[in-house]
């Protein structure tokens, strides 16, 4: 299949789009329709297909056309059509002996780590990149889609060193060791650090993207430029700002700068680092999914504004009752000027109040009523 030249002048029109907002030189702001979700939270049973995160790419490949294909009939916004080698959150952390465990029509999630000892940390070593863990899963995804059609091809879920670091000793550990065994977490950091940045590299050699180029955060491309790589850091919000300032933020700079800058996701509200995220060398985006805290959002944005770092304003699918004051409140709040807004569409669950709620409703509708919406509030 070929998409190039169905999909090259709406690419490029969107990539000037965003452009204009990292530049900050937009006026309003740019929006995402963010129904090509290649991740399986939130979406309805029936739609997805048996053995998608499994061996056989061809399964992940076909649905993601799928949906790219229907939503570039159904949209015209700042979306730039991707394929996403998707096996969960626990790639890299499955590289240093995490297992990650399968379950039909579930995202993969990486299980409960084995290491109990301190002294174990100086056995972990870089991983075989295609032998270790379920890495080759991903790296056949990445070959395939590569080969069966000539869309981009992203790396797969980019975990950050701290995430990485949590999913492969524990959380009660890595805290613990934090105060009372710095030394010893910060060569986990490093070397947590300098293996994604080599598995990064990897991926993008076997997928023909540039160094400071093609990546997409949450599946939101950063225009060529400004970066080729985004971490996911949302245990960001658990930690308070001097154990983040010294044991995450010279490695999430190492990690940026080595892709020529990049972006920052996290969920819920961060604003205790907002510092720290400023002082994060090659940070030029930070993607937030707001969980509802629209005022967080606005002291966040408004920081992030004065220091020329664009702001990513995402949420899953809110309650259809409040959908349209939804987009009220956040255009009221937010400036235009460096901000982005997506909404992923999630036709089985709901945003309201922080939490999520189980529903059904039809993801077209759903994501139309949702254009609607931020075209009437955000014009």
């Amino acid at each position: 299949m070929d998409s190039t030249q169905t999909y090259r002048e709406r690419s490029a029109k969107a990539e000037g789009t965003l452009k204009e907002v990292y530049d900050f030189r937009n006026d309003r702001a740019p929006h995402i329709i963010y129904d090509v979700n290649y991740w399986l939270f939130g979406e309805r049973a029936a739609n997805i297909p048996t053995g998608y995160c499994s061996n056989d790419a061809s399964i992940m490949t076909e649905y993601q056309m799928r949906k790219i294909e229907r939503h570039v009939q159904l949209y015209d916004d700042a979306y730039i059509p991707f394929l996403m080698p998707w096996f969960g959150t626990g790639v890299l952390a499955s590289g240093f002996g995490v297992e990650v465990v399968f379950l039909e029509g579930m995202d993969p999630a990486p299980n409960l780590p084995t290491l109990t000892d301190v002294a174990q940390l100086e056995k972990l070593a870089k991983p075989d990149f295609e032998k270790a863990g379920i890495m080759p899963m991903a790296l056949n995804a990445i070959r395939y889609m590569k080969k069966q059609t000539r869309l981009p091809v992203g790396v797969t879920d980019c975990q950050g060193p701290l995430t990485t670091a949590m999913n492969t000793i524990g959380y009660d550990k890595m805290i613990f060791w934090m105060h009372d065994y710095p030394e010893k977490i910060h060569a986990l950091m490093q070397l947590v650090t300098d293996v994604l940045i080599e598995w990064v590299r990897y991926q993008k050699e076997l997928s023909a993207q540039p160094r400071d180029g093609g990546a997409y955060v949450l599946g939101i491309k950063i225009p060529e430029g400004y970066g080729g790589v985004w971490v996911s850091d949302d245990d960001v919000v658990i930690f308070g700002p001097e154990l983040y300032r010294e044991f995450v933020v010279p490695y999430n700079s190492q990690i940026l700068t080595a892709f020529g800058g990049g972006a920052i996701h996290y969920c819920g509200t961060a604003n205790q680092h907002i510092e720290n995220f400023v002082a994060t060398e090659g940070l030029k985006a930070i993607h937030n999914m707001t969980l509802d805290d629209l005022e967080g959002a606005a002291v966040m944005k408004r920081a992030l504004t004065e220091k020329g770092i664009v702001y990513i304003a995402g949420d899953f699918s809110v309650r259809d009752e409040n959908l349209e004051e939804y987009y009220r409140q956040l255009f009221r709040k937010l400036d235009p000027s460096g901000l982005i807004v997506a909404s992923y569409v999630t036709p089985a669950i709901a945003l309201e109040g922080g939490k999520y709620l189980g529903l059904e409703r039809d993801a077209e509708e759903l994501g139309l009523r949702t254009d609607r919406a931020i075209r009437k509030y955000g014009a």
